[in-house]
């Protein structure tokens, strides 16, 4: 095992600390776990460019207005009916 010194918030100690009295775990098993979950972890998809982000928006296949170009102030502004 290597050994590492890192520093945390108070607020972050604090969370792992009731962890560890709640998973009734060494607080070194539970700060291991919970790195290795975060890395294990999926990252959020990440676009290089705004287009990007539209292009997957669009392949959601979510339908709306079909004048929603036009007459996107009374959508946004209107109360419904």
């Amino acid at each position: 095992m290597i050994q590492k010194r890192i520093s945390l918030p108070e607020e972050l100690d604090q969370k792992i600390r009731e962890r560890v009295k709640r998973l009734n775990q060494p607080e070194e098993q539970v700060i291991t776990q919970l790195i290795v979950e975060g890395l294990n972890k999926k990252p959020q998809q990440q676009w290089k460019n705004a287009g990007e982000a539209l292009k997957s928006l669009s392949e959601l296949g979510i339908k709306g207005p079909k004048d929603l170009a036009i007459n996107h102030d009374k959508y946004l502004y209107e109360e419904d009916e």
